[in-house]
C-alpha cells in the first residue's frame, strides 16, 4: 500500500504546471536540508562503493559497533575540527551523543578508535581518496588558470617528509636519531589537488618513485632538480608528455643550436643535448632556457622538451611549482599530520589518506560555491559548524556585509519654565 501510495503522489506532482511542480519537489528536497554538515559531507563519497572496498579486504569482519565507515567520519571530524588526541576525539563525540543517531554511530570508545586504527586496513581509505578524486576531477573537467593561455594540463612533482618519533615507529626508521615518511604528491596546478600520492619510507629517494606515478600524454610535468635522472626524463618525453626542470651546476651538455633571447628577463634560450657516461639514457635535443628574475636579480637555469611554448612561458611554469609547497604547507598547517594519533604503521597511513580525503572536500566545495572565498575560510566554516543542521551551500555563501546604523540624537527642547 505504502509502495502504491509513494507512486500515485509521484505521477501526480509529474501531472501538475512547472510552478507547482517545482514547489512540490521543492518541499521534498527541503527534507533534505536539515542534515548535518559532517552527514552532508560524507554524501560526496559513494556508500555503495565504500562497502564494496570494505568486504574486499574484510575491513569490518567480526566487528559489532564500530565499523570502517564510523572510523571515516570519526577521522575526518577529527581533521576538520583540529583533535589533539583520541581521548580529545572521543570527549568531542560523546559532547554531541544525541547526534548520533543521525551519523549511524552506535557506539565509540579509545579502545575501539585505536584498535581501528591499527587492524582495518589502510588500502580502503586510499582507493576512497582515489575514487573521490575521480568523481571531482570530473566535475572541474575545463577548469581555467588564469596565469597560463595553454591548455595543456600542468602538473607538479615532489615530496614532503614528516618527522615521526622513533622510539614509537621503528618500522619508519629515517636516520640514526630519527623517524619519518615521505609523501611522494603528483600535484594538479590548475585543478588545485592532489592526482597522485605515494607514502613511503624517509629514507627512499625522489626520483627512485617517480617511474611507478602515472605519465599522461601532453600533460607538463615540473620537478625540482632534485628529481633530474636522465631516466625520468625519457620516461616523460617516452609517453609523449613535457617536463620542466633545473639544470644542476654539474650537468655536462654541448649546444647545438643559439636562438635570440626573447622575453623580459630571458638572457638565453638555446638548444642543447647531453653529454657525459649517461647521457645515452636520454638523446634527445632538448631546450635550455636561462632566466634572471626581476626581483631578487638572480639568476635560473631551466631545461624543457617543448619547444613551441615562449621562453617567458617556461620560466613561469617554473615558477608555479611553488603551488605544491603551499600545497604541503597547508595540510601540514590546518589538517593533523604532524602529530598522529596512532603509532603503527597503519594507523599513520590511514591518517594521511583521510587527511588527503578531507582536503579534496573543501577544495571540491571552494570551486563548487562559486565565490571568492578561500580555501581556509571553507575550511574554517566546516570545521565550526561540523554537526549544525544548515545547508552547506548556504554557509558558503557570499555574504553582503551589514551597514552601520548612524545615530542621529533626537531633538531636544529645554523647558525652564518662566
Amino acid at each position: 500500500r505504502k509502495k502504491m501510495l509513494l507512486i500515485s503522489q509521484v505521477y501526480f506532482m509529474l501531472s501538475l504546471p512547472k510552478q507547482h511542480k517545482i514547489q512540490a519537489f521543492g518541499r521534498i528536497n527541503s527534507m533534505n536540508m536539515n542534515r548535518m554538515v559532517l552527514v552532508q559531507l560524507q554524501q560526496l563519497i559513494s556508500t555503495f562503493k565504500f562497502n564494496k572496498l570494505t568486504n574486499e579486504y574484510k575491513a569490518d569482519k567480526n566487528v559489532r559497533r564500530f565499523s570502517t565507515w564510523n572510523l571515516l567520519q570519526t577521522m575526518l571530524y577529527a581533521h576538520l575540527t583540529n583533535k589533539r588526541s583520541i581521548r580529545d576525539i572521543c570527549t568531542g563525540l560523546y559532547s554531541v551523543m544525541n547526534r548520533w543517531y543521525h551519523l549511524g554511530f552506535v557506539s565509540v570508545s579509545r579502545n575501539n578508535l585505536s584498535n581501528s586504527l591499527a587492524k582495518r586496513s589502510h588500502e580502503v581509505f586510499e582507493k576512497t581518496f582515489y575514487q573521490l578524486l575521480n568523481k571531482i576531477q570530473s566535475d572541474m573537467h575545463g577548469k581555467k588558470d588564469k596565469r597560463f593561455k595553454f591548455k595543456n594540463p600542468l602538473k607538479a612533482i615532489d615530496s614532503t617528509s614528516i618527522s615521526l618519533c622513533l622510539s614509537l615507529c621503528k618500522w619508519a626508521s629515517f636516520r640514526s636519531t630519527k623517524a619519518g615518511i615521505k609523501a611522494h604528491t603528483m600535484y594538479d596546478i590548475k585543478k588545485r589537488i592532489p592526482d597522485f600520492i605515494i607514502i613511503t619510507e624517509g629514507r627512499r629517494h625522489d626520483h627512485a618513485v617517480v617511474s611507478q606515478m602515472p605519465i599522461q600524454a601532453e600533460t607538463i610535468y615540473v620537478l625540482d632538480k632534485g628529481y633530474l635522472c636522465f631516466k625520468t626524463l625519457e620516461n616523460i618525453a617516452k609517453n609523449r608528455a613535457f617536463f620542466v626542470t633545473r639544470i644542476k651546476s654539474n650537468t655536462k651538455y654541448r649546444t647545438i643550436k643559439k636562438n635570440a633571447p626573447c622575453g623580459t628577463g630571458i638572457l638565453r634560450d638555446d638548444l642543447i643535448a647531453f653529454t657525459g657516461m649517461k647521457s645515452k639514457e636520454y638523446s634527445h635535443p632538448l631546450r635550455l632556457v636561462r632566466y634572471r628574475n626581476p626581483e631578487d636579480k638572480k639568476v635560473y637555469t631551466y631545461i624543457t622538451n617543448n619547444i613551441e611554448l615562449a621562453a617567458s612561458t617556461i620560466a613561469s611554469i617554473y615558477k608555479s611549482r611553488w603551488d605544491i609547497e603551499l600545497f604541503f604547507k597547508w595540510i601540514k598547517q590546518n589538517l593533523k599530520v604532524k602529530t598522529f594519533i596512532g603509532t603503527t604503521e597503519n594507523a599513520v597511513r590511514i591518517q594521511i589518506w583521510t587527511a588527503a580525503i578531507a582536503y579534496l572536500m573543501m577544495e571540491y566545495l571552494r570551486f563548487m560555491s562559486r565565490s571568492s572565498i578561500s580555501l581556509i575560510e571553507v575550511f574554517r566554516i566546516i570545521g565550526g559548524n561540523i554537526f549544525s543542521d544548515k545547508n552547506i551551500w548556504d554557509l558558503l555563501s557570499p555574504r553582503k556585509k551589514l551597514e552601520r546604523l548612524k545615530f542621529v540624537p533626537p531633538e531636544l527642547q529645554l523647558d525652564f519654565g518662566f
